[in-house]
């Protein structure tokens, strides 16, 4: 069975014990309502269905071109080392001392960076940084822009970016706006929503795989503030919306000797190039509401621009790996550091990548985000106990206890309330975080196959909603289960207070019969099935959108290169369903949103979509 299937298969038909979710599944979500991470454990390498033999950088395109998650980056990698000892007696480059230290001159680099550039074989997270490009690769790959302007095509990338991030700043510590944390940029992606600088990541890894070379633009000294800088508003009153917003309120991209600028938080193009919003400054724009970046006039006259690109791209492994596999996967790997900085005008813009402060634990800088936020088993360097990482409350954040409504009868932080809504994450971790999954499918342009995934999942969360509505004892059975079922943790807590085996035992055993009733079923039904749906429905929908917007792009272009008009007129009416498939996509949503109350921002970023949708569906008639 492919990953596919698997993942379409119904969970409706399944046996009752395993839509339950009880043991084995409880073990790995149960995090989710306790202190400990609920990260997926990391995949082992997988095994050739036969072994390739031949040129070892052959063997390993290969290798990626079937492979492009984190098992399958650490198998052609390692493979290729082996190969390359073995079979041509050769080894990877490395930085000399005196190239290194040339290196540090433009790219601040800190000991950890140091040892990940020098490196002379590949390093853990080398497999995670080379997954993470073949992802950026398959989106740009999707968006077809071959043929375009380079400011069309960072426009285009602009947008797509602003459309499966949206904005909501993840602030992790209560009331203290450091607490915020800048993620890596795939990782953003597949969460669906993050701050004004995580869409600056988003939009610079992008950029990278485009081959536009991107900058960040912030004040004169923004080279040596870090990530979580937190940012007043101009009355001091409150925070910038997205803080931490980071030293930059602006993402340049190089056009010939200037650069077009995006504004993150407002999700356009700014109306002037760098070198015209210094000299002339637009007051209308900075004083606009629309304006959350907190950026202002006397901002743009003093706007520099700093490069930002991962320490892991540095390398002479990473440059080695690019040259050699660049035609065989598409993929930018690589930066010479010099000769970016080169490419852009005077002055010369200065590297981005500042030590993270130890009173800013969470302050993530774009060249080391990754690094810094996997735990050490999969390509970090995060050492903290299991539970206790960013990594693990980023996992939790997929499904927030806010989510779910435990019913009346149970209570919210007993043990039988965590059960429940562990088994009703359980389903829906399963459905729509697990990957591949199918907002993963989407961003990486792969529209059928999470079409058809998406379709199989609201079958499946509507079968649930009909169990209840059908069953016309459900409530009752709902009302007896939980009636009984606190009694029972009570009797197994006398049990180990008494010390004694055998009625624990015997407790123990009620317990697990009782989560096996039809009570228990529907009542993971009431939790999981509104929001499941929803879920399907609003990545349908967005799967839609994405397959209008590339419709609408192919008759823009018309527009732009068909004198004619003739193409325009044959490309038209496919544009025009496909808005108006969207927009259906986008009203259904709408029905079922009140289900996602529990995920802030997103009901609203839906509805934004829905009405671009609309415009271009029901077009003014001439």
């Amino acid at each position: 069975m492919t990953p596919t299937e698997k993942q379409s298969e119904n969970p409706s038909r399944r046996p009752f014990a395993t839509v339950l979710l009880a043991s084995a599944l409880l073990a790995v979500i149960a995090a989710l309502t306790s202190t400990s991470g609920c990260g997926k454990p990391p995949p082992g390498l997988k095994p050739d269905e036969k072994t390739l033999k031949g040129d070892p950088w052959k063997v390993a395109g290969q290798r990626l071109k079937k492979d492009t998650d984190l098992a399958g980056c650490r198998a052609a990698l390692g493979g290729l080392v082996n190969d390359l000892n073995t079979q041509n007696k050769e080894s990877l480059p490395s930085l000399t001392e005196a190239e290194l230290a040339e290196l540090a001159k433009l790219v601040p680099l800190t000991a950890e960076d140091r040892d990940e550039v020098r490196a002379t074989t590949f390093t853990a997270h080398d497999s995670a940084y080379l997954g993470d490009c073949l992802y950026l690769r398959d989106t740009a790959r999707s968006l077809a822009l071959h043929g375009l302007k380079s400011e069309e095509k960072a426009d285009a990338a602009f947008a797509w970016v602003c459309r499966q991030v949206y904005l909501r700043p993840w602030v992790r510590v209560a009331d203290r706006p450091e607490g915020g944390t800048a993620l890596p940029p795939t990782t953003v992606l597949r969460r669906g929503f993050g701050s004004g600088l995580e869409r600056m990541y988003v939009f610079l890894a992008l950029l990278q795989q485009l081959e536009l070379d991107g900058c960040l633009i912030g004040p004169p000294d923004a080279g040596t503030l870090p990530a979580g800088l937190p940012l007043l508003t101009p009355d001091k009153k409150a925070y910038v919306t997205g803080a931490p917003r980071g030293p930059f309120w602006a993402v340049g991209v190089r056009i010939g000797t200037d650069m077009r600028l995006y504004d993150p938080w407002r999700g356009q193009p700014f109306p002037a190039t760098l070198t015209q919003l210094k000299a002339n400054p637009d007051a209308a724009w900075f004083a606009d509401a629309a304006n959350t970046s907190g950026a202002t006039p006397d901002d743009a006259k003093k706007a520099t621009a700093f490069l930002a690109v991962p320490v892991s791209s540095l390398s002479a492994r990473m440059a080695t790996v690019d040259a050699k596999l660049k035609g065989n996967l598409g993929a930018k790997l690589s930066y010479n550091a010099k000769a970016l900085r080169e490419s852009f005008p005077d002055p010369k813009p200065a590297f981005w990548n500042p030590p993270d402060e130890p009173q800013l634990p969470s302050a993530y800088t774009y060249g080391r985000a990754s690094r810094t936020f996997l735990p050490i088993d999969i390509g970090g360097n995060d050492r903290g106990p299991a539970g206790s990482r960013v990594y693990d409350a980023y996992q939790r954040e997929q499904l927030p206890v806010s989510v779910f409504r435990v019913p009346e009868g149970l209570a919210q932080e007993g043990i039988a309330g965590q059960r429940l809504r562990a088994a009703a994450a359980g389903m829906l971790w399963l459905s729509y975080i697990e990957p591949p999954n199918p907002r993963e499918r989407i961003q990486r342009g792969l529209f059928q196959d999470a079409a058809k995934d998406l379709v199989a999942k609201q079958e499946t969360y509507s079968a649930g909603l009909e169990r209840l509505r059908l069953n016309k004892d459900a409530d009752q059975q709902i009302s007896e289960w939980i009636s009984a079922i606190d009694g029972l943790y009570q009797e197994i807590g006398v049990a180990r207070l008494k010390m004694d085996k055998n009625a624990e035992a015997t407790s123990l055993a009620q317990i697990e019969n009782h989560w096996k009733l039809p009570g228990a079923l529907y009542l993971v039904d009431r939790l999981s099935s509104e929001v499941g749906l929803a879920e399907a429905t609003l990545l349908l929908a967005l799967c839609k959108h994405e397959l209008a917007e590339r419709s609408q792009a192919r008759v823009d272009q018309a527009r732009a290169n068909d004198a004619t008009g003739a193409e325009v007129a044959r490309l038209l009416p496919d544009a025009l369903d496909s808005w108006k498939t969207a927009f259906s996509a986008w009203r259904t949503y709408e029905q079922l949103a009140s289900a996602h109350a529990g995920f802030p921002g997103r009901g609203a970023h839906a509805h934004a979509l829905a009405t671009r949708a609309e415009k271009f569906a029901n077009p003014p008639k001439k």
